[in-house]
């Protein structure tokens, strides 16, 4: 219950601060925020119906097996530099998992849910389909049982992932004086509109929704956009002007095996 009301709490404090910071300097002026928000926050829900109905069964086997199972339980570390590693691991493995999803086709049908969104701002951050937040779960809860990791590194691991993934999705931007700094530890707004660009090379780059260093380090870092952040154009990849029309569409879009043709009639 206390990790439920801390991840809620922070969530509605984290997205309330960015939600003003787009609405008093916003990037890019939004034309169909309201259809958007719609869609994501039906997203968000359902998504969140399905960790309430699978993280008490994935918690429980992962208590049931770790007591003495896991790289931490049997090497004689600091608490604190358990949790520290654990965060840095946890956040690795959201990179690859991210690279995975953009990689292996059927996990691509479900990651195209998230770029499918037009637009790009706080409210993106939520916009996964359900079976991807439950396929993501079971992938951290199999991370938890193998390393051994600390409940309390889980929940805070949660929480950063979570504030970061919607503050670089937020429709604003640093000032150019600390956006460079910033860059070097986290990923900011800039880096990932460039993650949401309809040219297929800038999607498969900056695939980090927290700490940058990973794609420093595994070559997957793009500072700028081929042409330029005024002719970004932010949607699905390969495509001018593609995005699903209804909920129904986004729910259905990982079964739906679009063609180049697809792309072409559904467009508007």
């Amino acid at each position: 219950m206390i990790d439920f009301t801390l991840r809620i709490s922070v969530f509605l404090f984290v997205f309330t601060l960015l939600l003003i910071w787009q609405w008093r300097c916003p990037r890019a002026s939004l034309l169909q925020w309201r259809q958007r928000w719609r869609h994501n926050i039906v997203l968000l829900m359902l998504g969140a119906l399905c960790v309430r109905i699978t993280q008490p069964f994935l918690l429980s086997m992962v208590a049931l097996f770790s007591q003495s199972f896991g790289l931490f339980k049997n090497i004689d570390l600091p608490y604190w530099s358990v949790i520290l590693l654990s965060i840095l691991l946890l956040d690795c493995l959201i990179y690859w998992q991210h690279r995975l999803f953009h990689g292996v086709p059927f996990l691509w049908r479900l990651h195209r849910v998230h770029h499918s969104d037009p637009e790009l701002d706080v409210s993106s951050a939520i916009r996964f389909h359900p079976i991807e937040i439950v396929l993501s779960l079971v992938i951290k809860a199999i991370a938890v049982l193998l390393l051994g990791i600390p409940i309390e590194a889980v929940l805070i691991f949660d929480v950063l992932l979570n504030a970061s993934a919607m503050f670089n999705h937020t429709n604003a931007r640093l000032p150019s004086q600390i956006e460079s700094l910033v860059q070097y530890l986290v990923i900011t707004p800039d880096m990932h509109r460039i993650h949401h660009s309809r040219i297929s090379e800038e999607t498969n780059s900056n695939y980090g929704f927290f700490l940058s260093i990973w794609d420093a380090i595994f070559r997957s870092k793009r500072e700028k956009a081929l042409q330029g952040d005024e002719n970004l154009n932010i949607g699905f990849p390969g495509t001018k002007t593609y995005q699903p029309d209804s909920l129904k569409d986004i729910l259905i879009m990982p079964f739906q095996a679009f063609k180049k043709s697809d792309f072409k009639k559904r467009s508007r």
